[in-house]
């Protein structure tokens, strides 16, 4: 009763009707609806392979903007690029072809890698495509696809991501994709930030296709996408070169996901995460091992460096290339959780429902009780609570989800908990969280190696999947007014509450108890004033915060004595 008369009140102050919600109960279409509602196609799954290869030269672009290609083979080829998406399943949309849908070009062998530190595919620009005005921010898959030779039909891929304008509010959500951890194992040319062929380098490009050991994103990215856009969130998507250039674009929405597997981050990246979480934002990681290593860029945004050590030459600590936990900012003050170690095991790793997440309202209605098993998702470079809690120590932190190494392997947990600033953070501390959301998997061409083919038969789980929609809809909301206080006096009642550090926030609405019911009071930015109701006696107010995306926070409750 509380809640639905205090809800009221806000559509009151909002101009009548419902305060619309960020996935498909919301008054409008937002833009990820009205995108998933065009006609999808299944032809963007083409069997790559064949002697052809392509990279982009931008990894994030806007609207208008020129994204220019690189492809090199000695055959006929055309270029192809897809949105990825729901699409009723289809799992993506075409956006744009050059020369055209059904003509080609003659290609041109692109020649050897040169350099070292990095490594880069000298070839010139041999295509290029706008992005259009109507292109909605996401994922967007190129394939430059052969039309003649032994491998007609075959693909080679590559990945660019439209980012949304600088316009506040933006969408309610925001998907950070990590791009930076695609190019950091990718060893095309012989060289990686890994000793699969040693020596390691120290620097990579982004100026090169994306060949072995490369991660991508069908592996732990695609299927939050698909759950996202499926269930018609408000969502938008961004790279972390987006974010190092811009940390205040985190405060243009209300919940921050950071997809997959997000290993390095710069120092800027890390920064704009820890403001965004100090003024109100709301964190969430679908996937493990984030913001382990800082990186530094170079060559405009196309070079990664890291020296992953903290023989890193620079002499301020700060800004060494190693750990983040080695410069003192350890990821578990971000995220409540953080990798410790790798152990390779030839079998799926499950989570268990903790006592405590079974009581959890996050997992309301989703049939979970204490005890359960949500069936491999933890994976292979998993996260658990710092084993030095101390230097991690969140107040309240909720482990929802849990998984024993037994003495073998590391433990897994997944957590909640509330920043002083109210914000909220969820880490799933598990790299193949997203896999329970939804069924579509690689064929496992982009894999490394055979072990982690058990790994692939983890199935969807429609009790992960309401727990992600109960995580959502509670992180899409702003927090809670803090500090409420109501002081009666001459017949009226003065509400208050502390300043918001959130600048997204519009005000507070507040509804006074007259009885059985619940009457709306006044509302205000730090305060108000509004009529008591008759009599004497204590008297209960409510209040609840509106933000810029209308959506409303749970309540608070004072009482004021007469």
């Amino acid at each position: 009763m509380a809640r639905a008369i205090l809800i009221a009140a806000v559509c009151a102050l909002l101009g009548g009707g419902p305060a619309p919600a960020a996935g498909p109960g919301g008054a409008q279409q937002n833009p990820i609806q009205r995108e998933n509602a065009l006609p999808g196609t299944t032809a963007w799954q083409t069997p790559s392979g064949g002697d052809i290869a392509v990279y982009a030269s931008q990894i994030t672009a806007g609207d208008g903007d020129e994204v220019d290609f690189h492809v090199s083979t000695a055959y006929r080829y055309r270029l192809v690029v897809y949105r990825l998406g729901w699409y009723g399943g289809a799992g993506g949309r075409l956006v744009a072809c050059t020369p055209a849908c059904d003509g080609d070009e003659q290609g041109h062998a692109g020649g050897p890698p040169v350099g070292v530190n990095p490594q880069r595919a000298p070839w010139p620009v041999t295509d290029s495509i706008r992005v259009g005005d109507d292109w909605t921010s996401g994922y967007y898959l190129a394939e430059a696809v052969l039309t003649s030779g032994p491998w007609n039909g075959k693909v080679a891929t590559t990945f660019f991501v439209v980012h949304p304008p600088a316009t506040t509010p933006g969408s309610s959500i925001l998907v950070q994709v990590p791009v930076n951890t695609w190019q950091a194992y990718n060893a095309w040319g012989g060289k990686s930030l890994y000793d699969f062929f040693p020596p390691r380098a120290y620097a990579v490009s982004f100026d090169r296709p994306l060949g072995v050991m490369a991660q991508s994103p069908m592996w732990w990215e695609i299927q939050l996408v698909r759950f996202l856009e499926r269930e018609g969130y408000d969502v938008s998507y961004q790279t972390d070169v987006d974010t190092d250039l811009d940390g205040s674009s985190l405060l243009r929405h209300r919940l921050v996901i950071d997809a997959g597997h997000d290993e390095y981050w710069s120092g800027a990246m890390r920064d704009a995460f820890d403001a965004a979480l100090a003024d109100g934002t709301n964190l969430a990681f679908i996937g493990s091992n984030d913001g382990y290593w800082q990186v530094k860029y170079a060559d405009g945004d196309r070079t990664i460096v890291s020296a992953k050590s903290l023989s890193d030459p620079n002499p301020v600590l700060s800004q060494k290339t190693a750990m983040f936990r080695e410069i003192g900012r350890p990821e578990c003050m971000l995220m409540g959780v953080q990798n410790i170690s790798v152990v390779v095991l030839r079998h799926a790793l499950d989570y268990t429902v903790t006592a405590a997440g079974a009581a959890d309202p996050w997992l309301a209605r989703t049939g979970f009780h204490a005890g359960d098993t949500v069936a491999g998702v933890v994976g292979r470079e998993h996260d658990q609570l710092n084993p030095y809690p101390m230097s991690c120590f969140h107040p309240g932190l909720t482990v929802l989800f849990h998984y024993d190494g037994a003495g073998v392997d590391q433990n897994a947990d997944a957590v909640r908990f509330t920043a002083p600033s109210g914000a909220r953070v969820f880490a799933s501390g598990a790299q193949q969280f997203s896999w329970a959301l939804d069924d579509w998997r690689s064929d496992g061409s982009e894999f490394p190696e055979p072990p982690v083919q058990p790994w692939r038969g983890v199935p969807v789980d429609p009790r992960v999947q309401q727990f992600t929609r109960n995580v959502l809809d509670d992180l899409t909301r702003p927090a809670a007014p803090s500090g409420l206080a109501v002081q009666a006096y001459g017949g009226r009642l003065q509400v208050s509450v502390a300043a918001s550090p959130d600048p997204r926030m519009l005000g507070f609405v507040a509804g006074v108890r007259v009885g059985d019911r619940w009457v709306r009071l006044c509302r205000g930015v730090v305060s108000c004033t509004g009529p008591a109701p008759a009599g004497g006696g204590p008297v209960t107010v409510g209040a609840v915060a509106v933000d810029l995306w209308r959506r409303r926070s749970a309540a608070a409750f004072a009482v004021a004595q007469r």
